[in-house]
């Protein structure tokens, strides 16, 4: 590996940073996570020059639909959605103005996670507000994009089956999204105009009638910000079991354990039923993500709950986002 290029890959989160290396060919060569500093990523992966480049999981990258070279634009576009994706763009933005100061020679790509979405339809997307806001960008965006991107490049190689032409894809973590795809492409996501819409998640309580918001501020004088704290890190799994862990809920007796597991395949299959209709139909299921990897009962009650659209085949497969940056940036770097 001395000497060799190689292509250093950058997902920043809230609260941790995933980091892999990649040969110049895509091949993995080593990855991790870290909850302090870009350093010590660096530090454990423990080669000792520089990256050909870098790619970062960008969350929101409004209606950009490909990667794109961080230039200065680029990096003030990722800036202006950061009240989009608060708990995202931000640290994506520390992360890639640490590697700036670290390599400033090395080439830097943005991969976002709504390009995925960017070419759903006009009725999936528009929000029925007035035009002046909609010129503005309120629109329903999607995310979860790069790892539905990787579950329909690396679809074949891993199943050794053709890509069914209508695919439900269940990216089930500490967020959570369904995505309908048709022919390879992204035609609907449960997630909208932030990552807060749609499914029940770890601490998140997706998709809920906006007038909940509205009483909460007129009623309870919650502010923007305690409303934002709430339904982001204070609701969801965590609001009805006491803990966000869904290993720790499958493992309890305790009944509020099992009302949250309830509850979550409840509203997973009834948005299910949504993106199902999105398609006119679907011919197969992809589980992807922590929760929807290595919770086989989550699996199970789903596909019980879905059993009306017919004996269908499921894969499970593993989430690679960090994976998919790479193979994005790739045929920018020449």
């Amino acid at each position: 590996m001395a000497g060799d290029p190689w292509i250093l890959t950058l997902n920043a989160g809230s609260s941790s940073l995933k980091f892999a290396a990649f040969t110049a060919d895509c091949m993995r060569i080593s990855s991790g996570q870290v909850t302090s500093s870009l350093q010590e990523a660096l530090t454990q992966l423990n080669i000792p020059h520089p990256p050909l480049a870098v790619g970062h999981r960008v969350v929101h990258g409004g209606s950009r639909n490909a990667p794109a070279l961080i230039t200065p634009p680029i990096r003030s576009e990722i800036e202006a959605n950061a009240t989009l994706a608060p708990l995202h763009n931000p640290p994506a933005l520390k992360v890639i103005d640490a590697v700036r100061t670290l390599y400033p020679n090395v080439p830097q790509y943005a991969c976002f996670d709504t390009a995925f979405h960017a070419n759903n339809p006009p009725e999936a997307t528009t929000i029925p507000i007035p035009q002046s806001l909609r010129d503005q960008g309120i629109k329903r965006y999607g995310f979860h994009g790069l790892s539905y991107a990787s579950l329909v490049r690396r679809f074949e190689q891993i199943t050794t089956t053709t890509l069914p032409r209508r695919v439900l894809a269940f990216h089930l973590g500490a967020g959570a999204s369904l995505a309908a795809i048709v022919d390879g492409v992204g035609v609907a996501n449960t997630m909208g105009f932030s990552p807060m819409d749609g499914l029940v998640m770890a601490t998140r309580a997706g998709a809920m009638d906006t007038g909940v918001v509205l009483h909460l501020m007129r009623e309870h004088g919650m502010s923007s910000d305690a409303i934002d704290q709430m339904l982001n890190h204070e609701s969801g799994l965590a609001a009805m079991a006491g803990t966000a862990d869904m290993k720790a809920i499958l493992n309890s007796n305790n009944p509020s354990a099992k009302f949250a597991v309830s509850h979550y395949c409840y509203w997973v299959s009834r948005h299910a039923g949504s993106m199902i209709a999105a398609m006119q139909g679907v011919d197969g299921f992809i589980f992807t993500g922590g929760i929807g990897e290595n919770a086989a009962q989550i699996r199970e009650q789903i596909l019980n709950r879905l059993s009306w659209a017919g004996e269908l085949p499921h894969w499970v497969i593993p989430a690679d986002e960090e994976g998919e940056i790479a193979h994005a940036a790739r045929p920018l770097i020449n």
